[in-house]
C-alpha cells in the first residue's frame, strides 16, 4: 500500500502485490558513501548521513543515488521506498515562512540522459506519512536510456530503511470490510517513548510502560465522554470520537471468517480510519482548544465565512449527548 503524503491530499487506497523484490545494484549518498547495506532489509538500519540545520526536520540538501538494474522502467514496475520522516512543526513552518534563505524541498526523482546529465523525471514523489511507511513510485517509461540510475534529492529529514524494485502482480484479491463489533473509550495514560532502531530510528512507544502524568500541553474543551462509542465509528458523518491526551479507544472486530480461507490464500488486515488530528503547538490554529470542530465540508481552517459545523438536529444531539467530558487547561482530571 502506498503510504506517502502527497500535497494537497491523500493517495488512493490501492494494494500492491509483490512477489520478487529486486534491491538496488548500488546505492550512494551525495558524498559517494556506500549506503546499500542500510537499504537491503527492513531492519531499523537507516540511511542517516545528514548535516542538521537550525530547524528540526530540515537538513542540508542530500542525495540518494540508486542503480535500479535492468528491469526498472518496464511496464508495471515500481520503486518501493520504506522509511520515516522527522517532521517540522507549526512553529518551525511559521519561522520558515518568515525567511527566504531556507526552503523545504520535497523529494524529487531524477534520471540521466544519454550524456549522463541529470533531469527531473518526477518533481515531487511525496514522503513517508509518518513512521516506517512505504511510498510507491511508478517507474514505467521514466528512463530515456538504458541507464537506470536515479537520484532522489531533498532537504527534508527522511531516513530510508529499504529500497527495491518490483512489479505489481495481477493476482486474485478479495476485499472484505469488517465493521467494528464494539468500541470503548477510556483513560489509559502515556506510554514511554524510545528510539526504535537507535539514534536514527523513529520515536516509538513501550505500550506496557505507562505514566499517568501528561508530558504535553493541555488542550481544553468538550471531549467525548468515556464508554461505548461504537455508534460514532460506523460512518464518516462528522460525528466522531474526540480523544484527548492519555485516552485510548479499544475497538473489536469479528475476524472469524479468516478460518474459511480457500487453500493457499492468505489474509492481511488493514485498519482504515477517517478523522483529524490537532496538536497544541502555539502556532497551530486553535491548537489549545478542541473547537472549532473540523468536518468533511470545511473549506478552510480556521473557519472561513461560509464554514460552520452542521447544525441539524442529529449533529446537535451528538454534541449534547457524547461530548460532555469538559477539560480545562489547569484541570488535572476530567469532570
Amino acid at each position: 500500500m502506498d503510504e506517502r503524503f502527497v500535497p494537497p491530499g491523500a493517495v488512493k487506497l490501492r494494494l500492491f502485490h509483490v512477489a520478487q523484490r529486486e534491491p538496488p545494484i548500488s546505492a550512494i549518498d551525495e558524498r559517494g558513501n556506500d549506503v546499500l547495506p542500510a537499504l537491503r532489509e527492513v531492519d531499523d538500519v537507516y540511511v542517516s548521513n545528514f548535516t542538521p540545520m537550525q530547524y528540526q526536520g530540515v537538513v542540508q540538501p542530500h542525495d540518494l543515488v540508486l542503480d535500479l538494474g535492468e528491469s526498472a522502467g518496464g511496464p508495471g514496475t515500481f520503486l518501493f521506498l520504506r522509511g520515516w520522516i522527522y517532521p517540522t512543526d507549526a512553529s518551525i513552518n511559521v519561522a520558515l515562512g518568515q525567511q527566504s534563505s531556507i526552503k523545504l524541498a520535497s523529494p524529487s526523482l531524477e534520471v540521466r540522459d544519454a550524456k549522463g546529465r541529470w533531469h527531473t523525471a518526477i518533481a515531487d514523489i511525496g514522503f513517508p506519512s509518518g513512521k516506517d511507511k512505504t511510498i510507491v513510485v511508478d517507474l514505467a517509461g521514466k528512463f530515456p536510456t538504458a541507464d537506470h540510475h536515479i537520484r532522489i534529492r531533498t532537504n527534508m529529514q527522511i531516513y530510508w530503511d529499504q529500497a527495491f524494485v518490483s512489479r505489481d502482480l495481477e493476482t486474485q484479491v478479495k476485499t472484505t470490510t469488517l465493521s467494528p463489533l464494539s468500541a470503548d473509550l477510556h483513560s489509559r495514560g502515556f506510554s514511554r517513548m524510545y528510539r526504535k532502531g537507535g539514534r536514527y530510528g523513529p520515536y516509538w512507544f513501550a505500550y506496557d510502560d505507562v505514566a499517568k502524568k501528561s508530558p504535553w500541553r493541555p488542550i481544553e474543551g468538550a471531549f467525548t465522554r468515556f464508554g461505548d462509542v461504537l455508534p460514532l465509528l460506523r460512518n464518516p458523518d462528522d460525528m466522531y470520537v474526540i480523544m484527548g491526551p492519555g485516552d485510548e479507544a479499544t475497538i473489536e472486530f469479528d475476524a472469524s471468517s479468516a478460518s474459511s480461507l480457500p487453500p493457499g490464500w492468505k489474509r492481511d488486515f488493514l485498519l482504515y480510519t477517517d478523522g483529524w488530528i490537532k496538536d497544541s503547538d502555539l502556532n497551530t490554529a486553535f491548537g489549545t482548544t478542541v473547537g472549532p470542530l473540523p468536518f468533511h465540508g470545511v473549506q478552510s481552517y480556521p473557519y472561513g465565512r461560509a464554514d460552520a459545523y452542521p447544525t441539524d438536529t442529529q449533529h446537535q444531539r451528538y454534541l449534547r449527548e457524547y461530548n460532555t467530558r469538559v477539560m480545562k487547561a489547569r484541570a488535572s482530571s476530567p469532570r
